[in-house]
């Protein structure tokens, strides 16, 4: 049976029946009197903690399990009937107020010093007389390592999710139907705003040959590494997208179509200079054609994006291996 201290309790209070009842619940428990010495400190909190009642209770000791230092606990804090401020000082956004018990609240975090490293899960409530002055305090704890590593998992596979679902799998580029929804919230915020947007088409010239020359798998690593190369070049406000087969589409906010243009000369200079090789070990040099369109004000999407991949077509038939300017 846990060891009880009776200081700050009443007399009439059954300490002994208190200590039993806490030693018997699986639920880690320790309570506090106004002195804020530890009165119950039970069986489950012992095994978790390491901390034994027989040095723990009559103390004042119980931030020595989870903190380094000296603080209070949260416990401490509804003794000393702190208000939401003073709690936010020592838990931050990591508590909240019960919506069961007033002038209880509930924390969630992580303690090194507990076990090999566990989260817990602690509340804390005021213990009460028949006229509703504090007695003391008492606070529970449950290890909620499992669940915070399941949520962990959770996020991640909805992130993985999120990506495989907006980024396309050769190139590692967003996908055509990522590009859509982002047009459309760029295009807002231009009208909202009066801000600048871009947008650039870029076209792999001949293309179609030399999958019929060199086979696809060929084609899929000059896709894969024209990818790799506007990436390097374009900033990180700056989103590109593969919009479907040998297209791609380069979104640049905040600059006109003058300015994206020295980065779209980089990008298709530094693709006529890669060498690619076959299979066979012949080394082939691939092109790109490209169409710049600096949004204007209250167009549209749709206009934009004709604008655009007009402009591609342009240096299509110019030559290839360009850049035009949308009018």
């Amino acid at each position: 049976m846990s060891k009880q201290s009776q200081s700050g309790f009443p007399a009439g209070l059954n300490t002994v029946l208190t200590s039993y009842v806490l030693d018997s619940i699986t639920i880690p428990t320790f309570a506090l009197n106004t002195q804020h010495e530890i009165t119950h400190w039970n069986k489950a909190l012992e095994k978790i903690t390491g901390f034994l009642a027989g040095d723990m209770v009559g103390s004042k000791d119980q931030w020595k399990p989870f903190y380094p230092n000296p603080r209070p606990t949260l416990c401490d804090l509804i003794i000393e009937e702190a208000d939401n401020e003073v709690i936010k000082q020592f838990f931050a956004h990591k508590y909240r107020q019960s919506n069961i018990l007033e002038n209880a609240f509930s924390a969630e975090d992580f303690f090194p010093t507990v076990g090999n490293g566990e989260w817990l899960s602690f509340a804390a409530s005021p213990i009460l007389d028949s006229k509703g002055n504090t007695l003391g305090a008492v606070e529970t704890l449950t290890i909620i390592s499992e669940q915070k590593q399941a949520e962990k998992e959770l996020i991640n596979s909805q992130q993985k999710y999120r990506e495989l679902s907006t980024l396309d799998d050769l190139t590692q580029l967003y996908n055509a139907r990522y590009f859509f929804s982002t047009i459309a919230s760029e295009v807002d915020r231009c009208n909202r705003y009066s801000q600048a947007l871009t947008a650039c088409m870029l076209d792999l010239d001949d293309f179609k040959m030399v999958n019929d020359t060199y086979g696809h798998q060929f084609g899929n690593i000059v896709l894969s590494q024209f990818a790799t190369i506007i990436k390097t070049n374009i900033r990180h406000v700056d989103m590109a997208f593969r919009y479907g087969g040998e297209e791609f589409i380069v979104l640049f906010p905040f600059v006109i179509a003058h300015q994206a243009a020295i980065v779209v000369d980089k990008i298709l200079k530094q693709l006529e200079q890669t060498e690619f090789k076959t299979t066979s070990g012949q080394f082939v040099h691939i092109t790109a054609s490209a169409g710049l369109a600096s949004y204007q004000s209250q167009e549209g999407q749709e206009r934009f994006i004709h604008r655009t991949d007009k402009a591609m077509y342009q240096s299509k038939a110019h030559g290839k291996n360009q850049i035009t300017l949308a009018d």
